[in-house]
């Protein structure tokens, strides 16, 4: 019977012994890297226009390495698809307006609240967007009058967290350069004017370590030299397709939004990889394929139908 606690004490030692062979052969054993995240990638939130039909006004976030840091316009229903997305709004700190029409800044002070309500500290916003011109104020003076003093939502400025708002406001005559309005840590920001009917407009250009997506916002045909030189050797082309080929939009329409024959024509004539449409309508939705066709007459590139919470990685 006193063998018994001997052969115990014996398997007990060999166990020990044998243990670090174990360890170290699984210290062999190669880690499985995680997927690298894309150095940019954009969060449609809104890709919807003016009318109500399912889709969130005009909205994206742009995520630079895998964090949302840019909020492109602020249509309506941003505010409800940054919730259902769970996006971290932390280190969001830059706006670019392309105009001032409700879709696409709708819910601007709604994103500032859900910014400071989530915030550990201090906010200084970046915020960009048109000058002004007849009934559209500059952009400097919309904000003013959303959370400014005696503005509509004052209280913003002490509801969270303690928000700076420092805006500028962008030439928007058609022979206004090119101009660079952010350079930091690699992410440069460009801008150029545009042009959407009576209401003053700009187009952005986003790069990041080699990789580029440029953002018509709303224009006519008559602005199209200015995104051709913008979105030049683009990643991605996000263009606003509101109307289909004359004459099946109604003619006043033109005078707003750029057709998708000329959006093709743009997208060859600046060289960009992939195109992708949003703030679509209802009768561009219901005509898909024709719009495609109608595209591919000049531009042979990916072409894509953006939807609201799409996620489109910025390839190089």
């Amino acid at each position: 019977m006193k063998l018994l606690p001997v052969l115990a004490s014996a398997l007990v030692l060999s166990l020990l012994v044998r243990a670090p062979a174990a360890d170290a052969h699984r210290a062999t054993i190669p880690s499985v890297d995680a997927p690298r995240k894309p150095a940019l990638e954009i969060v449609v939130l809104g890709s919807g226009g003016p009318r109500p039909f399912g889709r969130a006004g005009s909205s994206f976030i742009v995520m630079v390495d895998g964090t949302p840091r840019i909020l492109v316009d602020a249509g309506p229903g941003a505010f409800v698809r940054i919730g259902e997305l769970n996006l971290d709004l932390e280190k969001v700190d830059i706006v670019l307006l392309t105009h001032l029409h409700i879709d696409h800044s709708g819910d601007l002070a709604a994103f500032f609240n859900a910014r400071a309500l989530t915030s550990d500290g201090p906010i200084t916003y970046r915020i960009f967007g048109p000058d002004g011109a007849g009934l559209f104020p500059k952009t400097s003076r919309f904000v003013d009058l959303l959370v400014g003093e005696g503005g509509a939502f004052a209280y913003q400025k002490t509801f969270g967290a303690d928000e700076t708002f420092a805006v500028h406001d962008l030439a928007i005559s058609l022979d206004s350069p090119r101009t660079t309005i952010v350079d930091e840590g690699g992410l440069v920001v460009e801008e150029i004017a545009t042009h959407h009917g009576d209401c003053p407009s700009v187009a952005y250009r986003i790069a990041y370590h080699g990789s580029v997506v440029v953002f018509s916002g709303d224009m006519d045909a008559s602005a199209l030299p200015n995104l051709v030189q913008l979105a030049k050797d683009a990643d991605l082309l996000i263009f606003n397709c509101a109307v289909l080929d004359p004459p099946e939009s109604p003619s006043q329409l033109y005078e707003l939004h750029t057709p998708p024959r000329t959006i093709g024509e743009a997208a060859h004539q600046s060289g960009v990889k992939s195109l992708l449409l949003s703030h679509l309508a209802p009768d561009v939705e219901g005509k898909k394929d024709e719009v495609r066709k109608s595209i591919a007459r000049s531009y042979n590139g990916p072409v894509t139908f953006a939807t609201d919470r799409l996620r489109v990685p910025v390839a190089k």
